[in-house]
This record gives structure tokens, C-alpha cells and sequence, in this order.
């Protein structure tokens, strides 16, 4: 660490602020402490002390600090220029580490909002509703593996005669293809990992997409979908919300590569790709909880949209999107007090949007000027 520049600040001294434009380097503390805290969810306050790492996310994706990081007592930190620049494994894994569980947290929070009854943060819905609700969706291999998997996990529960009923009337997808090495041709509708018995692997979309679901409050919940290039962790999250555990479904014929993490963190491009495409996501999950704590819904909808379209935009920057999110995922995602024919009203008078009335698709015409209209609602 001696070979980066040291920088002193005063107690009171306010280090990043909430909205401003992020610069390209962040801190490691070196010696004191700091508080983040912000205005859209001010229930969380959280102290940084010797060796956490603050202005990390928003220096990688060039977005606005989304919380004020304040010295509470005299603080020395190391300044690091640029992540791209990072060639030591053991800083990478810091940063991969740092970043997973601020991720977590920020999940967490959004979770405990949209969850309307609190114990389901804690405990799963029956196996029979959750392999229902994905049966009755389409996902045919996620209710499936669900019910054999929970076969196999509690032989002795009262429900697992009525688990194999179900499963008589399911069909497993057909198993991947090898293509060489550690890629695999993969069919629409398999399911990679389930909510009840996560994967242990490292995911590389080479082609294709996958959805990351959960079901809360009886509803099938998608938290993200996934395109070429864009890395999926299918580890078992570190922090204790069942919300956190998620279902993986390939939604197009995709093309995948699965690797474990020492294999990643060996790998300094893939380690810096997986470093970016966390920053975005915990910025998105950020987004989401400010989205649901705003009461306009055209604002809600304008501020989900922006967080996709960022997600979307990451590795490939198209000027004009299709996305795979219906109404009734952003209805979810938000938990909306709405139907879908008011959520759909609201969105035709959204600059940039364009709906298909007949399968509840959405179109961003234009991504560029989407972001740069809307960029104020974020802040």
C-alpha cells in the first residue's frame, strides 16, 4: 500500500457527498472512522473504520454518490486511482468481498420494505406454492428441480407425499450440452440454481439471457435479468434473508460458462468485469429501494426504468432496448398498489417509453436521452 498517496481529514469533513458526481478513485481508511448515511433510507447508518473501503461503487460506474460519507473523528485514508488499473489479487478479492456484502445489505434493505409479512424475510413460502407459482409461470425446470431437491433435503416432512404428487405432473428440461472446456449449451427454461438448494459455481453468460427470481409474497419476484457478458454468482449469500436466495433461469437458448471463484479471482479481467457488474447492481438495488420510497408512481416507474436501462447498457451500449421486463414484473418489483391497466397508463405519458399493448412488453426508444432526462430523479 506504500505506493499510494496518502490523504488526511479532519473530523466533521465531509468526504463524498449524497448526488455529486463521482470521481475515479476511492479510499481504504487507514486510521479513524467515517458514517455513511443518506436521505432515502434513513433508517440505515453505518460506520467505516481501519481498512473499509468507502467510494468505491459510484467511482466504478461513473454514477452520483448515493450516500454522505462523513468523518467522525480524524481519519487518514489511501487514495487509489482507478480500479482498472489493479493488478493485485489480494486487493481484487478485498474489493470482491467489500462488494458482495454491501450488495447483501442493500438487498436486505430493499427486502424488509417489500416483504409484507415480515416472517417470510426469515422462512421460505411452501414448497407447493413456490413450485406452483414457477410451474404456472412457464419455468416448468424451476419447480421441478425445487420439488426434487426438497425431496431429497426432507425426506421426512409431513407435505413431501403431496411434494411428489406435484412432481408427477412436472418434467425436468433437457441437461446441457458440453461445447468444450467448461462451456455448455444451455436450453430455454433450464434452471441453473433454486431458491432451496443454491448452485456453487461462477456463471459466465457467453450468449443468451438468464432471470434471477425469488418468489415473496406469494409472487414470483425477478430481481434481475442477465445478458451476454454479464457475470452470475450462484454461491449462497452470506447474510440470513431467504429473499437473498434466488432462482436462476435461462429465458433464451444461451451459451454459459461455469467456473468456480478462485478460478475468477485468478482471472484480473473476469475479477474487474464481476467488480464492475457488482457496482451496477448494488447501484441498482439502491435505485429500487428509492423507488419504492417515492410516492409518485410515474417517479417510481421512471426511477425502476433507469436502474434496468443502466443494468442493460452496461456492456453493450444500445441506443434502443426491448426489455424483458412485463408489467407485472415492474408491478412486483415495486409492489404497486395498482393494476396493470394504471401502471400501463402511467407509463405511456413517460418520455422514451413505448408499450405493446398486446403482450405488455416495454421498448426504450431511446436510451441515451432516457438517461440524460432522467438522470435529476436519481440524485
Amino acid at each position: 500500500m506504500e505506493k499510494y498517496e496518502t490523504i488526511k481529514f479532519n473530523k466533521s469533513d465531509l468526504i463524498f457527498k449524497s448526488g455529486e458526481d463521482s470521481e475515479d478513485y476511492f479510499y481504504i481508511i487507514k486510521k479513524g472512522k467515517v458514517i455513511s448515511y443518506n436521505n432515502f433510507y434513513e433508517k440505515y447508518k453505518y460506520y467505516n473504520k481501519e481498512g473499509n473501503i468507502i467510494g468505491l461503487i459510484s467511482s466504478i460506474i461513473n454514477e452520483p454518490y448515493f450516500s454522505t460519507i462523513e468523518a467522525v473523528e480524524d481519519t487518514e485514508v489511501i487514495k487509489i486511482d482507478n480500479i482498472l488499473n489493479i493488478n493485485n489479487k489480494d486487493l481484487i478479492d478485498k474489493i470482491c468481498r467489500y462488494l458482495y456484502f454491501i450488495l447483501e445489505t442493500w438487498l436486505s434493505k430493499y427486502y424488509i420494505i417489500l416483504a409484507k409479512n415480515k416472517v417470510d424475510l426469515y422462512n421460505k413460502d411452501d414448497i407447493l406454492i413456490m413450485s406452483n407459482i414457477y410451474k404456472n409461470n412457464g419455468f416448468i425446470d424451476a419447480g421441478y428441480k425445487m420439488c426434487n431437491e426438497y425431496i431429497k433435503l426432507f425426506p421426512e416432512n409431513k407435505d413431501v407425499n403431496k411434494v411428489k404428487e406435484l412432481l408427477k405432473n412436472m418434467k425436468a428440461e433437457e441437461e446441457p450440452k458440453h461445447i468444450e472446456g467448461n462451456v455448455y449449451r444451455f436450453k430455454k427454461g433450464y434452471c441453473l440454481y433454486t431458491e432451496i438448494n443454491t448452485g456453487n459455481h461462477i456463471y459466465i453468460i457467453k450468449s443468451g439471457k438468464v432471470g434471477i427470481y425469488s418468489i415473496l409474497n406469494s409472487k414470483q419476484t425477478v430481481r434481475i435479468i442477465y445478458s451476454d457478458n454479464y457475470i452470475i454468482n450462484g454461491y449462497k449469500p452470506t447474510l440470513e434473508y431467504t429473499p437473498l436466495m434466488t432462482t436462476a433461469i435461462v429465458l433464451s437458448d444461451a451459451v454459459i460458462e461455469i467456473i468456480d471463484k478462485e478460478e475468477l479471482l485468478d482471472n484480473f479481467e473476469l475479477s474487474k468485469t464481476l467488480i464492475k457488474m457488482t457496482s451496477m447492481k448494488i447501484n441498482n438495488a439502491v435505485l429500487k429501494i428509492k423507488a419504492i420510497n417515492t410516492n409518485d408512481i410515474k417517479s417510481k416507474l421512471i426511477i425502476i426504468l433507469y436502474s434496468i436501462i443502466k443494468i442493460e447498457t452496461l456492456f453493450n451500449k444500445k441506443e434502443s432496448i426491448y426489455l424483458d421486463y412485463k408489467i407485472y414484473d415492474i408491478k412486483n418489483m415495486l409492489n404497486i398498489d395498482a393494476d396493470l391497466n394504471d401502471i400501463s397508463n402511467e407509463l405511456k405519458h413517460i418520455k422514451h417509453i413505448k408499450l405493446n399493448d398486446t403482450d405488455n412488453s416495454i421498448e426504450i426508444s431511446n436510451t441515451i436521452k432516457y438517461i440524460e432526462e432522467y438522470k435529476n430523479y436519481i440524485r
